[in-house]
């Protein structure tokens, strides 16, 4: 174990001063699964995914401290697939994310909702985590410009823009297509898996009657006759996207600005 601890701590480079808190930071997520952890590490040593893993570590290492918070013992239900998931990313941007991720749920009580996060990090590739990074500043704009609007009404219930539900917010699919740069059917890709994960969804669709006719039977009244009718009816597919509370959480629990708790 103190072979794993020492070789982690070289790789991570901390300065004198920082290497006897690096052990502490190290031994506290990892607890008693250290020598299980020790044995994923070293399977992976000669790959590049053990430098990946490190410099997240030193990373989340660094967000830690610098922010003076506390680090807990992370389960193994968390912990495993957090190494395993994270090692595989060579994106920066990305693995920005899995630092202050993994900063964020080893400082903060356990919800249980750990798992998911890291399971959704690792479903996004580099341009989704940038588009629902986006999504999520056009978020915070409209609703502050929704909140400065409705608190001037008379009978207005806000009392600051946390009370905007997130359904009063939409966000044009056009204005993500035209911020990346991509084309239709690329976009339509990425928000349907955005979607998928749930951290959005569409606005619900618009349905539209189109016509009248007489196909089908539908009593008028108890005893009256049988009227005919036949209801054409379509929708279209909205343009507009909102975020989910999940979203919301998600994308709280990797941002990559460092910030006091």
């Amino acid at each position: 174990m103190k072979d794993f601890l020492k070789e982690l701590l070289d790789e991570i480079n901390l300065p004198k001063q920082l290497i006897d808190k690096g052990e502490k930071f190290a031994v506290t997520i990892f607890g008693p699964s250290v020598k299980e952890v020790s044995l994923l590490f070293a399977d992976k040593i000669r790959y590049k995914r053990f430098k990946n893993q490190v410099e997240i570590l030193k990373k989340a290492f660094k967000i830690i401290d610098e922010n003076h918070l506390e680090a807990r013992e992370l389960n193994l239900k968390t912990l495993v697939p957090l190494i395993e998931y994270s090692s595989l990313e060579d994106d920066k941007y990305l693995q920005d994310k899995w630092s202050q991720l993994l900063a964020n749920i080893c400082s903060s009580p356990e919800t249980g909702l750990e798992p998911k996060l890291v399971k959704t990090l690792s479903s996004l590739s580099a341009l989704e985590a940038q588009v629902i990074d986006f999504i999520y500043e056009c978020f915070l704009i409209e609703r502050r410009s929704h909140f400065e609007r409705i608190k001037k009404g008379l009978y207005s219930k806000y009392n600051s823009e946390l009370d905007v539900k997130l359904d009063y917010i939409t966000i044009k699919i056009l204005s993500i297509k035209n911020k990346f740069s991509i084309n239709d059917e690329f976009t339509g890709i990425c928000i349907n898996n955005l979607v998928s994960l749930g951290l959005l969804k569409y606005e619900e669709p618009q349905v539209k009657q189109e016509s009248w006719s007489n196909t089908f039977d539908v009593k008028d009244s108890e005893s009256g006759p049988y009227v005919e009718v036949d209801l054409d009816i379509s929708y279209n597919q909205s343009e507009d996207i909102h975020l989910t509370a999940y979203g919301q959480y998600f994308i709280s629990q990797c941002k990559i600005e460092t910030e006091n708790k």
